[in-house]
């Protein structure tokens, strides 16, 4: 571990101001390498208040990379583990692990570029929680659609094991609190002709960060606004990778757990899609995932992706 995350793992640990001395003590290097290594953490965006008696971490919500190595030792999906301070794209960065046959997760405080559905472009500031799992396995490539279903479940789970919240899922992959969006997830993968080579399952939750007055298409909201408070989010991301495994191991029951948790049967919808839209009752999810819509004509659409607007 570098001096820079040794030095943010103490200060997490502390509620007392450290002097300099006492941090150059305990990690065996001089006082200007302290202070060198501090200022670097300060560009990089960590919030370490400097006073004549020492440092202090005021957001101690950080995420280290020993924290992900823990996680990952537990894991039977993901070899390996990447943490990142601010990248482009965690999907970008997973794509070339997954290229080089490891599976893993990635891991960043804050996105330049980061992008939901359809490269559009998503919020990833930081106190929120952005990762992609890169998973290689040897799936049908007719049961990956379970994946985005198996991801937004297991966010489900997580939020309710970690905070005692109760999101809903709204199709296709929108996670909703009080009937606004608190994450999304993206799914994207490479398959060789009927077998799966890698899934690239971008997943971003808002937790601390800021949301519910910036002017989105669909109102959003995160943990802390909800609950009036910040949260620890590393809790989170280990329930959420251990319900992710969980679910992945029982993979029939997925969508009819899912169908209990959604808030988008029994609507009145409207669906675009490449070809189409769609207007009418979401009423039932198929054993293929396909999202079933009876129109007023009483049609019934079979959907497989698409935009899905919520009418009434």
């Amino acid at each position: 571990m570098s001096l820079e995350f040794r030095i943010l793992e103490i200060l997490r640990e502390k509620d007392e101001i450290l002097s300099g001395e006492k941090l150059a003590r305990e990690l065996d290097v001089s006082r200007v390498a302290i202070w060198k290594a501090i200022k670097r953490l300060q560009e990089k965006g960590y919030s370490i208040r400097v006073s004549r008696k020492g440092y202090t971490l005021e957001n101690k919500d950080i995420i280290l990379p020993e924290d992900l190595e823990k996680i990952i030792s537990r894991s039977s999906l993901f070899r390996t583990a990447h943490y990142y301070y601010e990248i482009p794209s965690t999907m970008d960065l997973a794509k070339e692990i997954a290229e080089s046959g490891i599976s893993g997760l990635i891991l960043a405080e804050k996105q330049k570029s980061g992008r939901g559905r359809l490269g559009r472009y998503w919020d990833s500031q930081q106190g929120g929680l952005w990762l992609t799992l890169a998973l290689i396995i040897p799936l049908p490539l007719k049961e990956t659609f379970i994946l985005s279903y198996l991801s937004s479940l297991a966010v489900v789970r997580a939020l309710n094991k970690s905070y005692n919240i109760h999101a809903t899922l709204k199709w296709p992959n929108d996670i909703l609190l009080s009937g606004k969006k608190l994450g999304g997830i993206l799914l994207e993968l490479k398959a060789e002709v009927d077998l799966l080579s890698y899934a690239l399952i971008g997943i971003g939750i808002n937790v601390n960060n800021k949301v519910s007055e910036k002017n989105f298409e669909i109102p959003a909201i995160s943990i802390s606004e909800f609950l009036g408070t910040n949260v620890k989010r590393l809790p989170l991301l280990a329930n959420l990778i251990e319900q992710f495994e969980n679910l992945f191991r029982s993979r029939n029951t997925i969508i009819e757990e899912w169908k209990k948790h959604s808030d988008t049967l029994g609507k009145m919808v409207r669906i675009n899609t490449l070809e189409e839209t769609i207007e009418g009752i979401a009423y039932d999810i198929d054993r293929d995932g396909a999202l079933l819509v009876r129109t007023k004509n009483n049609v019934i659409k079979r959907i497989f992706s698409g935009d899905c607007f919520h009418l009434r």
